[in-house]
């Protein structure tokens, strides 16, 4: 008879009791770290509760005082400290100043540089006007004069008119070299506006055309014209009769009249070229 030796395949209890106590302890640990990482979550939410109230409140509390100091900040960082004017060669700086006043001193967005631009066209002598913002503390203007053309004698003095008709008030006969006009009537046209006297209109055609003639002495001319618009030159000494028609031509026939007279030694005081085939002239 055969026998074998039988071994049990059970593993000791005593082996078995040490894997159940790590496994007890792997257990211990995990609900461990779950309790704190609880404890973590618990204690972070009201802080962050409490922190997003306390921002909504500081936030919605000093919104006057926000505004107020972005306000400030925005003073005395773009307050407006110098103007820049250019183009301004018959308007001085005396009679722009009333529309320039409360400028400098103010924050220089909020100025209202259309208003500004409005108001200095109000000045006769402006025809136009562009204001614009230099950041951060310059204001630059720069005008586009009207240009006088003539003087216009009235029974209220002198005053110049540009080209277009405007009335641009009184000024020294001497500052701009410039013929006086006669015979043309102001009556209900004021400073600034527009006169619409086909005269007036004459007589700057006439001015245009003796600006190219070297002989003639602008500011010693004077321009007559007569209720048919006709147009009588009042030289030193003498008179030119042009009607209203080719003044140019006129003048130039006129100037080789003068130059035969004047190497026949012929004194004259008038010269009258309104006609084409004849010229009549008084002597002396």
């Amino acid at each position: 008879m055969h026998f074998s030796q039988y071994k049990s395949k059970k593993k000791p209890a005593k082996k078995k009791n040490r894997l159940n106590g790590q496994n007890t302890k792997k257990l211990r640990k995990g609900v461990i770290r779950f309790l704190i990482l609880a404890g973590i979550v618990v204690s972070v939410i009201p802080v962050i509760y409490f922190s997003d109230n306390v921002y909504r409140l500081a936030s919605k509390k000093p919104v006057k005082q926000r505004i107020a100091a972005q306000t400030s900040w925005s003073d005395r960082h773009f307050t407006v400290q110098s103007v820049r004017i250019t183009g301004n060669n018959f308007v001085t700086m005396e009679e722009l100043s009333p529309y320039l006043q409360r400028v400098k001193g103010n924050n220089i967005f909020k100025l209202d540089i259309a208003d500004m631009a409005n108001r200095l066209r109000n000045n006769p002598w402006i025809k136009d006007v562009s204001v614009r913002r230099e950041l951060p503390s310059s204001i630059a203007i720069n005008i586009v004069e009207r240009t006088p053309a003539v003087y216009i004698n009235s029974k209220n003095g002198l005053y110049l008119s540009d080209e277009e008709g405007i009335l641009l008030g009184e000024k020294g006969v001497s500052s701009f070299g410039l013929p006086v006009v006669y015979g043309i009537s102001l009556e209900g046209t004021g400073t600034g506006k527009k006169t619409n006297s086909e005269a007036l209109f004459s007589a700057i055609r006439i001015k245009k055309e003796l600006s190219s003639i070297p002989w003639i002495e602008l500011p010693l001319t004077g321009i007559e014209v007569d209720g048919r618009s006709d147009i009588t030159l009042h030289m030193r000494g003498y008179r030119i009769k042009l009607g209203h028609d080719r003044y140019k031509d006129k003048l130039r026939r006129f100037n080789e009249i003068a130059r035969d007279l004047n190497g026949k030694g012929i004194p004259y005081k008038e010269v009258d070229l309104r006609f084409d085939n004849q010229v009549v002239v008084q002597t002396l």
